[in-house]
């Protein structure tokens, strides 16, 4: 009888042992899954900052860029314009004075000429604006971390009730 209840409560004692270790370990694995995933997202909360400054950044120089081309091409209009507003007064004051038909068309050639010139020199300034290319893409985000399954809890067994079992008879 004594070796009875000596195997008996071995038994009991293996069953809940390699469960509760069992559990241990499951318990252990997931921290050390919970801890790397705390590490992966702290990297990714690092890179994600990173790509979003370095977008602002480039998002800061492309619009700088886009406002140095417009004001250097207004800057070249706004030349061309008294340019040929003066090429325009000169022609003008030039045909007043001419005396003759051939000296007024004289006069006009040589102020369709000089504007051709002022129309040349402001096509080559405005090639020579540099460019500021495309505007910059947004960057798509790396998808987040998953965090890692909590371990299962194990399942308790069912206690027996306390009423008695009610059964039918025929």
């Amino acid at each position: 009888m004594k070796k009875r209840l000596a195997v008996i409560a071995l038994i009991v004692t293996a069953l809940f042992a390699s469960t509760n270790t069992a559990l241990a370990d499951a318990q252990s694995d997931y921290q050390l899954a919970f801890a790397q995933y705390e590490t992966a997202l702290a990297n990714w909360n690092v890179a994600m900052k990173a790509e979003q400054e370095n977008f602002k950044t480039v998002m800061q120089n492309w619009n700088t860029a886009v406002k140095a081309a417009e004001q250097a091409r207004k800057d070249i209009a706004t030349k061309f314009k008294s340019d040929a507003d003066a090429i325009r007064e000169r022609t003008i004051a030039a045909v007043a004075a001419a005396a003759t038909a051939k000296d007024k068309k004289a006069a006009n050639a040589a102020g369709k000429i000089e504007m051709d010139l002022a129309i040349a020199a402001r096509n080559a300034a405005l090639d020579s604006v540099v460019k500021p290319g495309i505007k910059p893409i947004k960057p798509k985000p790396v998808p987040m971390p998953t965090p890692p399954a909590k371990p299962a809890k194990p399942t308790k067994p069912a206690k027996p009730s306390k009423k008695p079992v009610v059964t039918k008879s025929p």
